[in-house]
């Protein structure tokens, strides 16, 4: 019966801990502040490799990866849910940007449904970088103006939990 306890609890711990995970990845934004989170110069960037350590670091952990996978533009990756190539990402960059203390990741997701996303991340006081936001949705952006006008018309969705 004891035995039965603590696998129970054990299994208890384990989905709580899924559920606190997927919480700290997942903001809601109201309609309003979608329409200024892009807002400023941000400095595009159009290589995986042109992202710093912690930024990788923050988008893999974000993505639920044990490490940073990411193909450039054009690269191939795992577009479909049938693994063609273990080797592949499962995401590719679409494009990113810098601003200051900020960053954000437009990228593809591949799979039984295609997607495309963006995640936003801070640097926080001890100057690591934090999840803000993320949303997904079908189309992706040519360009941050784009891109802009898209998360404030809400074609970025943030209301599924963990989805990036």
């Amino acid at each position: 019966m004891n035995e039965h306890r603590i696998s129970l609890s054990l299994v208890a711990l384990f989905f709580l801990s899924i559920t606190l995970t997927a919480q700290q990845f997942h903001t809601r934004l109201s309609p309003a502040q979608k329409e200024h989170i892009l807002d400023g110069q941000f400095n595009e960037v159009t290589k995986a490799e042109a992202m710093p350590v912690n930024l990788k670091q923050a988008f893999a952990k974000s993505t639920g990866e044990p490490s940073f996978a990411l193909a450039n533009p054009g690269q191939k990756y795992q577009v479909t849910d049938v693994v063609v190539d273990r080797g592949l990402p499962r995401r590719r960059l679409v494009f990113a940007g810098v601003r200051g203390d900020a960053w954000f990741v437009h990228y593809e997701l591949g799979g039984i449904g295609h997607s495309y996303c963006v995640l936003l991340f801070k640097v926080d006081p001890q100057n690591r970088l934090q999840f803000v936001w993320g949303g997904a949705g079908s189309h992706g952006a040519k360009n941050l103006d784009q891109l802009r006008k898209m998360v404030a018309a809400g074609q970025f969705s943030d209301e599924m939990q963990n989805y990036w």
